[in-house]
Formats: structure tokens, sequence, C-alpha cells
């Protein structure tokens, strides 16, 4: 058994977001085989009281608050600190010298470190030579970044986002060069890390599902009923969402007028459109997101921004929903167009697919039936966790080849 120091950018217990889901899967499977110390950050909206599993899990839990949080002040330091220095906003968010104090006192007694989510790695430093360090990469980040600058709408955010871009790729491709081994979420953005670093240790390590918990549907949902799961305050959701209710959603209206959309997911300050106000539903924030999924024929996914892959996605395949997607939406997904998805970009073509399935209960039943197929022979949990613990073993036993005299020969070739 290994003693494992693992830091997370936030409590991963109870997960109410896809960061979350992955971040405790990780650690349950270390967990399940090595000694493992969490030092986590505590966002203001995590739930503490709620974290028995995490401390029966883990060794030891120990929290810091972020400091950005702290008060206006301190994210204004924060935020300029990311506009006048080389330092890249999201990673001045996370500098706290308690836990760096921490880390390096725990990571002495170590025998890896694992970084959960990017910023997080700039700690590294605290970490003894010879001691492995590994990066769970929940996206390529700076693709994300740059995506999201893109379509910003508000001219000053546009600019900032702008010129976050530049910094977060120099960190990113350094930080692939630290680590020892990157875990990526899905094929398209191991290549996208390997374009960064072309000798980085990356090891493919999909997100998965818990099967059990999600099984399918034993009734037949509403034929007009369509469902989206995501939380608005990530930005590559609320763009999507805004996109659907803003260009598809009138066309679906136009032919099934009585077609309803259900915004499953924490929506505040979130605007819906005049248009079609009367066809939305916002639930909030639930308990228990599978009944809502269950009622709807077709779980929507209009995305265009972001990386890694979708766990929400994966639950509705678990689920046994049909699913209509854009590329990105399901990107890092084996579904298959027109098997066990339906893929469409462009406003008229999703409008389209939605309007097709829900002319067609047979059709809706078919596509569910493939999807929850693909969850069981690929995304399930267990196995998931069993692939991450092979990706260790060589680091855990010595064998693993050292990359920072990779990243030193890249430095030279580029310079």
């Amino acid at each position: 058994m290994a003693r494992i120091l693992a830091v997370t950018s936030r409590l991963p217990f109870p997960p109410r977001e896809g960061h979350q889901l992955r971040a405790w899967h990780v650690l349950r499977a270390l967990a399940s085989k090595h000694e493992v110390t969490l030092l986590s950050f505590q966002r203001n909206d995590d739930l503490p009281d709620e974290t028995a599993p995490l401390h029966a899990a883990m060794a030891r839990v120990e929290t810091f608050r972020i400091p950005g949080e702290r008060s206006r002040a301190a994210l204004a330091r924060t935020a300029l600190r990311g506009v006048l220095t080389p330092t890249p906003f999201l990673v001045a968010r996370y500098d706290a010298p308690a836990l760096r104090e921490r880390l390096r006192a725990l990571a002495r007694d170590a025998d890896l470190v694992h970084f959960d989510m990017l910023p997080l790695i700039a700690h590294a430093d605290c970490v003894p030579d010879g001691i492995p360090v590994t990066l769970n990469a929940h996206n390529v980040e700076h693709r994300l970044l740059a995506t999201r600058a893109r379509i910003e709408t508000r001219g000053w955010a546009r600019r900032f986002l702008a010129g976050q871009v530049e910094k977060l790729r120099t960190f990113e491709r350094h930080a692939c060069g630290r680590a020892d081994a990157v875990l990526a979420c899905s094929e398209v953005d191991a290549q996208g890390l390997r374009e960064l670093v072309p000798d980085c240790n990356v090891h493919v390590v999909a997100n998965g599902v818990d099967l059990e918990s999600n099984p399918p549907a034993a009734h037949a949902p509403d034929p007009d009923r369509l469902v989206f799961v995501g939380q608005m305050g990530w930005f590559p959701n609320r763009d999507g969402v805004a996109w659907f209710l803003r260009e598809v959603f009138p066309r679906i209206l136009a032919q099934r007028p009585s077609t309803r959309f259900q915004l499953v997911g924490k929506a505040e300050g979130f605007d819906v459109p005049d248009a079609v106000r009367a066809n939305v539903d916002l639930a909030g924030f639930v308990d228990d997101l599978r009944p809502h999924v269950h009622d709807a024929s077709v779980y929507v996914v209009p995305l265009r921004a972001g990386s890694g892959t979708r766990l929400k996605v994966l639950e509705a395949m678990a689920l046994g929903k049909a699913i209509v997607t854009t590329h990105v939406g399901s990107e890092g997904i084996a579904l298959r167009h027109d098997r066990s998805a339906l893929y469409a970009d462009d406003a008229d073509s999703f409008a389209n697919a939605v309007l097709s399935l829900l002319a067609s209960p047979a059709r809706v039943t078919e596509l569910g039936i493939e999807a929850r197929r693909l969850a069981e022979d690929e995304y399930g949990w267990d196995a998931i966790g069993a692939r991450l613990l092979q990706a260790y073993e060589p680091l855990l036993s010595g064998t693993a080849r050292p990359l920072r005299a990779a990243l030193e020969r890249f430095d030279a070739i580029e310079a």
C-alpha cells in the first residue's frame, strides 16, 4: 500500500457537478488500494457537513479557504495579478500559503502527489525531488478558455479572457512537463496535451458513471418534454443553453408548440428569452435528477464550448435516454450518430433532430437502449478505476520514465 497525497480545488463530496464527480471517483479508486491523504480547497458553496463518505474513504482530510473568495478586495487582487503578471488568473486564484505549508510538510512522507485540476500543480515546487507528481486534467484548459473568449459577447470580458489564453497555454505546457503522468478524459484531450509537450506521459482515463444508481426508467417518458442537466455557473453550459433557447427551441415550437424544455441545475441570474419563457421550466438544483431525466423523451446537449467528457451525458446514457448533442457536447464519448445518439451542430439540424424523435417514440426507445448498452460496455466506474490504478502502478513501483528532461529538450527546440 502506497501513501498518496492528493490536492483538490474544492471538496469532491458530495459531488454535485461534473468536476466533483470525476475527482471523487478518482480519489475513491486510489483509496481502494492505497492510503490517501487529501488537502482540499473549500468553496463557499461546498457542503462540509455532508462529507462523511469522503472522510471515511480518506486517511486524512484537511481543508483550506480559496483566498479570492474571502472578500471582494481579495478577488480584485487576484484578478490584478492575473492581468499584470505572467501568472494566469486561474492559477493565481489558488495561491494559498497555508496549503503550501501543509503540502511541503506532508509531501516528504508521500510516495506520490496527485494534483486534481491544472492550477493546483503550481504548488508542485513544494514536492521534494524524486517523489512522482501526477495531474488529473479535467480539460485542455487553454483551448476551453480560447473558445470562451471567442464567443463571449461582452467586450470587456472578451478582452480579459483573450489576454489570459497565452498565459494559460504556457502554464499548461509547463504543467504537463512537470507532471510524471497526466490523466486525460479523452483521446481528443490527450492529443491536445501531446501537442503542448510531445513526450507527455498522458493516459486516457475516461469519465465514468455509476450504472447501478442510474437505471433506465420503468415508465414511458412524456412525449413533449426535453431536458438538460447542468448548472449555469459553468460557462459552456450557460452559453449552450442560451443558444438553444434563442436559436433552436423557437424552431421546435413552431412545429410542435406543446413541447416543454426543463433545465435542471442552478440557474440563478440566467435569463430565459421572452419568446419561449412559457414553455421553459427551471427546476433549479435538485437532490435527485433521475426523475426529471426519466420523464423527458429527449436529453439535449447543445454545447458549443468545452473539452473533457460530460459526466451528465454519461448519466443520461446510463438512464437510457435518447440524446441529441453537438459534437462538442459529447466529445470524447463513443456515441455513434443514428445508432446511440443524434448529432447536430447548427440550429436547423438540431431542431430537426429533436422533432424527428418527438414524432417517433419507438426511435426514442431504440436510441436509449443503445446508449445504455454503450454505458455498460465502456463507462462503468469500476472499469475506469482499474485503468487509473494501472496507469499509476509504474510511478509507485519506480519504473516510470521521468519527463522533466524531455521538457528541457522541448524548451530548447522551441527556443
